[in-house]
């Protein structure tokens, strides 16, 4: 792969991702699925129900499938097979795209400023409380960002059929 095609499959893949991840946000807020994990300030819980975990877990696994779908539909079905380093740091790029996007302009723009009355936001889940969020977000994104590049890799390494 060449840096042109990098950039291509960044640049596709990266706005699915925002589509996806924005009719998530729009769904689990409006649902109230949201505080199944989080309380009204938008943090976790200290003690979360067996629906909150459910619900990140579908969501992590949610994230997992669309870069192992990214990687099929542009790498595999074309015959590009990356080895395990490349492929990582592919992934790795996409995710991290993905979770600034989410810190930049979900939580510090849409959330901490905009605030939609369509997201039913509480007035606990405000500015500062959002200014926290992203404080945490910085650090905690990139580790569990990792780590989900990482199972997304070697899914499509191992279990995705190679030649």
């Amino acid at each position: 792969m060449n840096l042109h095609d990098i950039l291509i499959f960044l640049g596709i893949w990266f706005l699915a991702g925002v589509l996806v991840f924005n009719f998530i946000v729009v769904f689990l807020f409006r649902s109230g699925l949201v505080y199944a994990a989080r309380d009204q300030q938008g943090h976790f819980k200290r003690k979360i129900p067996l629906r909150g975990i459910l619900t990140v877990a579908g969501f992590l696994c949610l994230i997992i499938g669309f870069i192992v779908l990214s990687n099929y539909i542009s790498l595999i079905v074309r015959n590009i097979f990356l080895d395990f380093w490349q492929l990582f740091l592919l992934n790795l790029s996409l995710m991290l795209s993905l979770i600034l996007y989410d810190t930049l302009v979900i939580d510090w723009l849409v959330i901490g400023r905009w605030r939609p009355s369509f997201l039913h936001l509480p007035e606990a889940m405000n500015a500062s409380e959002m200014k926290t969020h992203i404080q945490r977000s910085l650090i905690a994104g990139p580790i569990f960002g990792t780590i989900l590049a990482l199972i997304a890799t070697l899914i499509s390494i191992y279990v995705l059929k190679r030649p």
